[in-house]
């Protein structure tokens, strides 16, 4: 932005400059990429571990509430799914929480809020209860974990952010290999009850965990990052910390000039300042607002984005419009600016977003099946020591994660293709498990499944930002967190549905297999309609213009 400026300044356009320096002006401090930076990794990846580790082998529990109640395995598939999808749904009331009061304390109510509802689930005399105490109650509270969890991190760090929240991340992998044999063991010991109140006393561990996530301290201001105002029309001002002088962009002349009246009238830079913070204010200053603040991939590649579907901004009658819709909600400002950001329909007319959409749609239907059903299922065929293969899927999504993430930000890596090929390889492999009967040969599918579906938790940002651009990303992950969370409440009830139906887990397989391969398959057409997107434009170029 800065080299922006100086050629602009040189070719005499003031205008440019103007806007330019606006932009500059207005950009916060860079992160400090390191010091408390790793303390918040740290913080982050143990968070993963508890959370996603509890909610990836919730699988065990699941065979045991099957003998327990002796409830149908559809019904029984509805904690999972509603805790699943209350957790991703519930992702812009998290970023309106964030924006008013920060990661810190979302993080520790979302940590309360859980292991409470967790604790009393231990107490459940019904399917009912546990519905809404691990299904609702837990997955609110951790979808009050899932989103500061990652956000702390990514503010933290810009050059080494991929590799910081590729760390984080991976928490998610080691989780589900530790937590269920832990799980069984503990159900062995204690029993079901004993177990599932031990864990919610063990999420209590994210409350000082959530404390670590502290704000980036605020860098001293330096002459590039000094509020730059026009004063009647004018060109810009900037104004020196060291030496407290006023250098104008236009001439000399000038700038002696609008220096003497600055300094003479103190008051003026103090008013410039408010009205810049107004302005901030009304457009929205809190750090959900970031256009990269969900963005898990290296920030040095950001220059090479572009935009490729050319969606126009909102302007500022559309965005009063959606604000007007959402006057109705008993809810703060900061909800309301959350869902417009988050929640604007407006994106839903690219065909590369709908596509990319519904190929999420597909794969989260799939995605939880597997987690589920691989221990009763391995039950059934008299397999010994089942939790073991959920252990498998966790420990090689680990090493996919790092692997992927690692390669992803290669310059000579095609992120789509290799996300496109990692879900379609997911899916086959979850279709083809079933032609599996001995441990070993379920051990190579869930080792197969678990890498590959790292792909469909790492890379989802990386590759919107290549296919939206960078300022799409907030709305177009809001919209696949709530397409998300949907599928979610599908996918497993319907797995269930139909082992009861047909007395076999081999259909709940297929179905899983064969929406993650075909959400792979069909995001091989964008590249399809990208290239029609730039004919199309190509041709309606006037040739003046190129």
């Amino acid at each position: 932005m800065s080299h922006d400026v100086v050629k602009n300044g040189k070719n005499g356009s003031g205008a440019q400059t103007s806007e330019s320096s606006r932009e500059g002006s207005e950009s916060p401090a860079p992160p400090p990429d390191g010091g408390w930076g790793w303390m918040v990794v740290f913080a982050s990846f143990m968070i993963h571990i508890v959370t996603d580790g509890m909610t990836y082998s919730f699988g065990v529990f699941y065979a045991e509430f099957l003998t327990y109640f002796n409830e149908g395995k559809g019904k029984t598939a509805w904690i999972i799914s509603i805790l699943v999808g209350v957790t991703l749904s519930s992702g812009p009331i998290s970023s309106s929480f964030v924006n008013r009061w920060g990661c810190r304390a979302v993080t520790v109510a979302g940590a309360v809020l859980s292991s409470v509802c967790v604790v009393i689930s231990a107490f459940a005399g019904n399917i009912l209860t546990l519905i809404f105490t691990i299904g609702i109650g837990a997955g609110f509270g951790f979808g009050l974990i899932y989103l500061p969890a990652i956000v702390s991190v990514t503010v933290w760090f810009e050059r080494y952010r991929s590799l910081a929240t590729g760390i984080a991340v991976c928490g998610s992998g080691l989780g589900t290999f530790l937590f269920a044999p832990i799980t069984a063991a503990l159900i062995d010991y204690y029993g079901w009850r004993g177990a599932m109140a031990i864990i919610g006393a063990f999420i209590l561990n994210c409350v000082p965990l959530g404390l670590i996530f502290l704000p980036v301290p605020e860098s001293p201001r330096t002459p590039a990052s000094e509020p730059m105002l026009p004063l009647q029309n004018k060109s810009p001002l900037k104004r020196s910390q060291s030496t407290e002088n006023v250098i104008r962009a236009n001439g000399k002349d000038e700038e002696n000039d609008m220096a003497r009246l600055t300094l003479s009238q103190p008051a003026l830079n103090k008013t410039q300042q408010n009205e810049q913070k107004q302005t901030r204010s009304r457009h929205g200053s809190g750090i959900m607002h970031k256009p990269d603040i969900l963005y898990q991939g290296s920030m040095q590649s950001l220059a090479k984005f572009r935009s490729t579907t050319h969606i126009p901004e909102k302007s500022q009658e559309q965005k009063v419009e959606l604000e007007e819709r959402c006057s109705w909600l008993p809810c703060s400002s900061e909800f309301k600016s959350a869902l417009s950001a988050m929640l604007d329909l407006s994106l839903l007319t690219d065909p590369i977003f709908i596509l990319f959409a519904i190929s999420n749609f597909l794969t989260s239907i799939g995605f939880y099946i597997p987690y589920v059903y691989i221990v009763p299922m391995s039950e059934r065929l008299g397999i010994e020591n089942p939790p073991y293969l959920i252990s498998i899927i966790g420990a090689a999504n680990l090493i996919g994660r790092i692997i992927l993430g690692y390669i992803s930000d290669k310059p000579w890596v095609n992120r789509l293709l290799a996300y496109n090929v990692c879900l379609t390889i997911a899916g086959f492999s979850t279709a083809l498990s079933m032609a599996c009967w001995e441990f070993w040969g379920l051990a190579l599918y869930a080792t197969t499944y678990g890498f590959t579906i790292g792909a469909y938790v790492g890379l989802t940002s990386v590759v919107l930002v290549d296919l939206l651009g960078l300022e799409k990303l907030t709305n177009a992950f809001g919209l696949l967190l709530l397409f998300q969370g949907i599928a979610s409440l599908i996918g497993p009830p319907f797995a269930g549905w139909l082992f009861d139906t047909f007395q076999s887990y081999a259909s709940g397989f297929y179905v899983a297999g064969a929406t993650i391969a075909l959400s792979g398959l069909i995001l091989f057409l964008i590249p399809v309609i990208e290239r029609r997107n730039k004919r199309r434009c190509y041709e309606e170029t006037p040739m003046a213009e190129i």
